[in-house]
This record gives structure tokens, C-alpha cells and sequence, in this order.
């Protein structure tokens, strides 16, 4: 949870600094879409897809066919936004490599040898 929320800010803030705009080859359909932004890198998908997926490989026991859908699904999220017109290659590409980053951090942050000892010690 901790992790979502954190990408749904981190998201927000690049999409605030970047400002690029969605493309413009579909913009036909967009008027039967609700979209909380007219920005468009990075795809807030494609972040969670990869968060998910590092998460569900990371701390479920998968076996190997499991886990190969597991980062196809992902994959599958990133391309499915290209294709319906929503996002530039590059704002899929960019989010799947910052949601895979973003979970290295929390869990580092979250399940370090240093602050784990803190976090028990709230129970």
C-alpha cells in the first residue's frame, strides 16, 4: 500500500514537471474517457504494472510458467496503453522502469536491516 501511494505521488510529480501531452493520433475517442491528467509521461500504468509484478515475484512461490505470465502480464499492461492511443513508447518505457526502481527503494526503506528493527518495535 505504502508503495502505491508513494507511486501515485512520484507519478504526479513528474507528469507535473514533464507536462508532455498524450498523442494526438487518437484524440477522437478521448471524449468518452475521465482522465485525472492530460499528461502523459510517465504511464502511471506501466509504474504499477512493474511494482506489482517485482512484488509478486518477490514475495510469492511462483512456479517458473506462473511467474512468466507474471512479467508478460506487465508487459501486456505497458503495450495495451501504447495501442489504445494513451501513451508515447517512451512514457511506458520510462514507467516500467520507474515502478521496477521505486520497488527497490521501498523495500529497502521498508525491510532494511535498520529501520526493520524499528518498524517491529511499533508493534
Amino acid at each position: 500500500l505504502l508503495a502505491l501511494l508513494l507511486d501515485l505521488v512520484l507519478v504526479a510529480v513528474v507528469k507535473g514537471l514533464v507536462k508532455r501531452r498524450r498523442p494526438t493520433h487518437n484524440k477522437m475517442d478521448m471524449f468518452v474517457t475521465i482522465s485525472v491528467d492530460k499528461y502523459s509521461f510517465p504511464s502511471g500504468h506501466a509504474t504499477r504494472a512493474a511494482l506489482v509484478c517485482r512484488f509478486v515475484l518477490h514475495h510469492l512461490v511462483l512456479a517458473v510458467p506462473l511467474r512468466v505470465l507474471v512479467v508478460l502480464w506487465a508487459l501486456v499492461v505497458g503495450i495495451s496503453r501504447v495501442m489504445l492511443g494513451r501513451h508515447n513508447v517512451t512514457d511506458v518505457l520510462f514507467g516500467l522502469l520507474l515502478g521496477y526502481a521505486l520497488y527497490s527503494v521501498v523495500e529497502y526503506c521498508w525491510l532494511s536491516p535498520l529501520s526493520a528493527p524499528a518498524l517491529f518495535a511499533l508493534w
